[in-house]
């Protein structure tokens, strides 16, 4: 019995890092530099990805021209996980290229006023994931990230879903 429900963990924790690693290569590369409008980006197997319709993407330049690009999906539905969860994947960007050397860290503020406090993000190659209940049934949730950089501290957000349905 005791072996049958440690398989068990053993199989949740392959398919948490499946998941995991499905994400980080349907997100393994930045969208072009171009425009801010321009969501395409290539998946581990080169297959170009119209994310705009797959999930919510921002970009927001910030001081001393970093570029913070948010991405807010659904996490995978299966044990444990339900659409109510999402993962919000992060990467920042100067002078066109992804610093992955960075501790950054994320909170959410939730619409009925809740926080949840800030935590250290995942590095996953050129992005950085924390995972939040982000239920658009809820309301408007804001979203925080902060990392510092040689001693100065830089701030950057989003609200999700970026407009409430009328």
């Amino acid at each position: 019995m005791i072996q049958g429900h440690h398989k068990g963990n053993g199989m949740r924790r392959i398919f948490t890092v499946m998941a995991i690693t499905v994400l980080a290569g349907g997100c393994s590369a930045l969208p072009p530099s171009g425009t801010q409008n321009d969501h395409r980006v290539e998946n581990a197997a080169g297959q170009k990805m119209e994310h705009e319709k797959s999930f919510f993407v921002a970009r927001k330049g910030i001081e001393d021209d970093y570029v913070v690009i948010f991405h807010v999906m659904p996490a995978p539905e299966g044990e444990g996980y339900s659409r109510e969860y999402y993962h919000l994947m992060v990467s920042i960007v100067r002078d066109g290229k992804p610093l992955t050397n960075l501790r950054v860290y994320s909170e959410v503020k939730h619409p009925d006023g809740s926080l949840e406090k800030k935590e250290l993000m995942v590095q996953l190659g050129k992005w950085y994931m924390a995972r939040y209940k982000l239920s658009h049934e809820q309301g408007r949730h804001q979203i925080t990230v902060t990392f510092e950089r040689s001693g100065k501290k830089y701030f950057s957000g989003i609200y999700y879903p970026e407009f409430l349905p009328r």
